[in-house]
């Protein structure tokens, strides 16, 4: 009799555990997460990585991988009717795109903090308010033209 109840409140406390742990995947999946600072409440919001090619001589040369990480005030983020990481994103894109500010080609050290300044500066812009406080760079990839699967190899 012992055994059958242990045996139910394990059973339970896995449940309990397994639906907990869930709901903390499904959280970070979304990427809104708010964390506390001195001047109130902001939450971070973590982008979908985006590739964005690169076109040199009249071909794709490569692609750059990005995903970013931005801070907006939580308030403000829960009473928006858009989701602003769509603009992050498009700008990112246009961005490094363009290749103005980031010399991917040339692979050496980048001005990376004022892609990430531009960026927000940009976002900001777009949306007629100062939404965005801080853009992070959480992942930031060169990928060669021979190195994507399908891509012609040099021999």
């Amino acid at each position: 009799m012992m055994k059958l109840l242990f045996v139910g409140l394990w059973a339970c406390a896995v449940s309990l555990g397994a639906t907990y742990a869930v709901i903390e995947w499904k959280l970070r999946q979304m990427g809104a997460h708010v964390s506390e600072e001195s001047e109130g409440k902001l939450a971070e919001v973590k982008t979908k990585a985006i590739n964005v090619p690169i076109i040199a001589d009249g071909a794709v040369q490569g692609y750059i991988i990005a995903q970013f990480v931005f801070t907006i005030d939580s308030k403000l983020l829960s009473e928006m009717p858009i989701k602003p990481e769509v603009y992050l994103l498009d700008e990112a894109f246009k961005t490094i795109y363009a290749g103005e500010k980031v010399n991917f080609r040339q692979m050496k050290r980048q001005d990376l903090p004022g892609l990430a300044k531009q960026l927000g500066e940009n976002v900001n812009k777009r949306l007629g308010a100062a939404l965005v406080h801080d853009v992070l760079i959480d992942q930031l990839s060169y990928v060669p033209k021979e190195e994507v699967r399908g891509g012609t190899k040099k021999s």
